[in-house]
């Protein structure tokens, strides 16, 4: 399997590099010459040669030269496999699945050149499923409705892709665009990722952070180095108290860790047995099939990450009977633990997340209604025609958009894209550090039976108040003004104030809007109804394109940010209606 080669190096940072940007050897190589066989039932083996770049060659770019190499029309799966020498010279393929399987081959079996393997399958095989998945993100390499979006999307990006090379030489993380850009203006290119060097230029002298919203903004235009996460997913995730010196921060998480490690060996003080075995049950059966194509989760059932992911979701349904474990929340952990790779600072960063999102989870589907109603009237406001097209399909409801909301869009991209989605996400966020430190027990299950930790009051409303005005985007933007290319300028509808929109998380909506619109056109013009729909989006689960969705939504966002659009009365009346 691909863990055997990496997992080394994985341990060791901590977290999946993403494809094409390992600080490797790779980096001074400007070619990988690879040699390519196809296999396909009892035919005679097609072989290829052709030559890549490995810092701009992605997982996805290489299935789209493969495609055409081999003329595959698109009615057939396959999959492909690298070879493997170890240090007796025994060969082995191991499979390619993620970016990061793609840059470890580069790195460790190119060398005099990449040998891959392509196998064809039988349309009619079938993957494995999930509950969520009606087709496995596979099935989409095969697909005919999007091998033409494919193909014309790679020819889109050849002349781009080059632009960008004798603009900024190898670097690609620069896309496009700030925040306060409207579509038809000059774009702007991001800022790369924030690197350790630059960070540290946000804490003083004693290591403690001293300008949190300047670091979120930075964030927000350009994402974290894979290398830096650990440290920086802690400040987005609102783990640390304010003014924590570098030395207080590593007691602080020594001692949570403690923590931790004391509550996770009190499950059977906690709960009965019969809950136990049934919390423990439902936790395995979503951990043996939560991100194990990606190395950091593949191999044995009982290998050390699944086990550590299956305690840390044990230990916080044991100490927080209000929410327990819900199907989902093994997606919101297991970047955070890829990432820290550390099991009890997993913990103390899920339960940060988890003080925000535990509503979604809560069986009166209040918080689930009132994002549901936002996402409505947001289309409806961005895109009157295709809102009327989705009611009279009968899918106005939106439902397919459900692990969207519920999951804050963690499965709708590849694992390393998704890292970067949800840090960007985070950033959009303004800082709210726990007064004393973050609680890792939740309130018992009595307490309350109104939503999670007492929140009372309209559903529409912010768990955590009005954060959204002292975000650093509101402060960027500045104060709101009318805008002649304003997102209000097509409807009358309003849009509820950032405090209320999307339960104070106004961003996640505006990534939805982009995902839609990317497919408004194909939608429409192929007629999709109600299942075709459904359909249609769950082909395309760890396959959106991260910088296209990005570019629009914040695009959209920005025009929401700047526009005299928000109306806490219509977002109560949507949410009441929905």
């Amino acid at each position: 399997m691909a863990t055997t080669s990496g997992s080394s190096d994985f341990a060791s940072a901590g977290v999946p590099p993403p494809g094409g940007r390992l600080q490797t050897e790779e980096e001074e190589r400007e070619v990988v010459r690879v040699r390519v066989k196809k296999c396909e039932n009892f035919l005679p083996p097609e072989y290829r040669s052709f030559a890549v770049d490995p810092q701009i060659t992605s997982l996805d770019v290489l299935q789209h030269i493969l495609m055409r190499a081999f003329d595959l029309n698109g009615k057939k799966n396959f999959g492909i496999s690298y070879l493997v020498r170890d240090r007796l010279g025994q060969e082995a393929y191991f499979s390619l699945l993620s970016d990061w399987d793609l840059s470890t081959a580069f790195t460790t079996a190119s060398k005099p050149y990449l040998q891959l393997r392509v196998d064809i399958r039988p349309s009619e095989d079938s993957p494995l499923l999930e509950d969520w998945d009606i087709i496995s993100p596979k099935d989409v390499i095969g697909s005919d409705v999007l091998l033409s979006e494919k193909r014309s999307s790679l020819t889109a990006a050849l002349p781009f892709t080059q632009s960008i090379l004798s603009q900024v030489g190898r670097t690609l993380s620069r896309v496009q665009q700030v925040l306060s850009w409207s579509y038809g203006e000059d774009v702007k290119p991001f800022k790369p990722p924030l690197n350790d060097a630059e960070f540290h230029t946000y804490l003083n002298h004693e290591g403690q952070l001293s300008r949190p919203e300047e670091l979120r903004l930075r964030i927000y235009h350009g994402g974290v180095e894979p290398s830096l996460r650990k440290v920086v997913w802690r400040y987005l995730l609102n783990v640390y108290p304010d003014g924590l010196t570098g030395r207080e921060r590593m007691d602080y998480m020594k001692r949570k860790s403690r923590e931790y490690e004391q509550l996770k060996s009190e499950w059977a003080q906690r709960a009965s047995p019969e809950d136990l075995e049934f919390i423990r049950s439902t936790v395995l059966k979503d951990v043996l099939r939560t991100d194990r194509a990606h190395p950091y989760y593949a191999g044995p059932e009982d290998g050390p990450h699944l086990r550590a992911l299956h305690d840390l979701l044990t230990t916080y349904a044991v100490t927080h009977p209000q929410v327990s474990y819900c199907q989902g929340m093994s997606d919101l952990a297991s970047p955070i633990l890829a990432v820290m790779d550390h099991e009890g600072h997993a913990f103390v960063c899920f339960c940060g997340i988890m003080k925000r999102l535990a509503a979604n989870f809560h069986p009166d589907g209040r918080a689930m209604a009132t994002k549901f109603a936002h996402l409505k009237l947001l289309l409806r406001h961005a895109d009157p025609d295709f809102y009327q097209y989705l009611r009279e399909a009968g899918a106005d409801d939106l439902f397919f958009c459900y692990r969207w909301l519920l999951l804050e869009l963690k499965r709708e991209f590849a694992f390393d894209d998704a890292l970067r989605m949800l840090e960007v996400t985070w950033s959009s966020l303004p800082p709210d550090p726990p007064e004393h430190e973050v609680e890792l027990v939740g309130p018992p299950s009595h307490v309350s039976d109104t939503g999670f930790g007492g929140h009372r009051g309209r559903p529409e409303a912010s768990p955590s108040g009005d954060i959204i005005v002292g975000s650093p985007l509101m402060q960027e933007v500045g104060t709101p003004r009318h805008s002649g290319k304003s997102l209000a300028s097509s409807s009358p509808v309003g849009l509820p104030p950032p405090q209320e929109f999307g339960r104070g998380n106004p961003f996640m909506l505006f990534l939805c809007l982009a995902i839609l619109l990317e497919h408004r056109d194909h939608i429409m013009r192929n007629g999709l109804d109600y299942n075709e729909l459904a359909m249609h989006f769950d082909r395309l689960v760890r396959k959106h394109h991260l910088g296209r969705v990005l570019r629009r939504a914040k695009s959209l966002f920005a025009d929401y940010l700047q526009s005299e659009v928000w109306d806490s009365e219509e977002g109560a009346e949507a949410t009441a209606s929905f």
